[in-house]
């Protein structure tokens, strides 16, 4: 939930349907009796009518997500919560649907144990592939649509990591994170400088002992140019602030 609006989360768009207490042809007479009702907007009486316009554009919704249980992509998704998630994102856009913003998650980063990043089916290695097989299929089942120009996808995570092994395997939460941006109109390469992992007292990229990525580009900034180049709004109203002139990544 924003400040100021509400948003929806659709865990599956299958379920995403008219709730009755009954099933069967009872739940369809509860959609049908329902429908009718909201059918009727008083010009006389304005609460009424925001109401049932209100619940008039409910059942719309309702509607066009249900288009999306149906999408059959021409690409095989991972069989991943993030894979099945990216899925339908790409339905709901495929479809129309009317969303210009989707956001989908995928956890296990908070990996103080047992990383293991030089096994094969470390936890690493699998959250990495995990990433690496929904966002493959995703890049190239927009991009056989034609959608691939129009899309731009931001990975970002709420914390970052230490760059040396605790004793436990595993890396603790660091001062500095990456983003990574994906789309056909994404100018590619490192925006920013690449850190020397080298724990020198003099190294101007590490800090605290050594321990920490020192941060160099305010996530905010990412946001700005997302918010002012691609959706064409006013990142300053937004953002509280003139977070502009960040990396040109768009």
């Amino acid at each position: 939930m924003a400040r100021t609006v509400g948003v929806p989360g659709i865990p599956d768009p299958a379920q995403y349907a008219f709730a009755s207490p009954n099933g069967g042809t009872d739940a369809v007479f509860a959609r049908q009796s329902a429908q009718i009702i909201a059918s009727h907007v008083p010009v006389n009486q304005p609460h009424l009518a925001f109401v049932n316009g209100t619940a008039r554009a409910a059942f719309a919704t309702l509607d066009r997500v249900s288009q999306v249980a149906s999408y059959r992509p021409a690409v095989a998704y991972p069989a991943t919560g993030l894979g099945q998630a990216l899925r339908t994102v790409a339905g709901a856009m495929a479809l129309g649907i009317g969303t210009r913003i989707f956001w989908v998650q995928t956890g296990g980063f908070d990996t103080h144990a047992l990383q293991r990043p030089n096994l094969a089916n470390g936890s690493y290695a699998n959250l990495m592939g995990t990433l690496d097989g929904a966002l493959s299929a995703f890049h190239a089942d927009l991009r056989g649509q034609g959608l691939l120009n129009d899309t731009l996808v931001i990975s970002f995570s709420e914390f970052g990591r230490r760059i040396n092994e605790n004793g436990s395997e595993g890396t603790d939460h660091g001062a500095a994170g990456l983003m990574f941006a994906l789309g056909g109109a994404v100018r590619g390469g490192l925006h920013g400088t690449a850190a020397t992992l080298q724990p020198t007292p003099d190294n101007p990229t590490l800090e605290n002992s050594g321990n920490d990525v020192r941060y160099e580009t305010d996530f905010r900034a990412v946001y700005a140019a997302i918010i002012d180049r691609w959706l064409g709004g006013d990142s300053v109203a937004i953002l509280g602030g003139n977070y502009r002139g960040g990396p040109a990544f768009i």
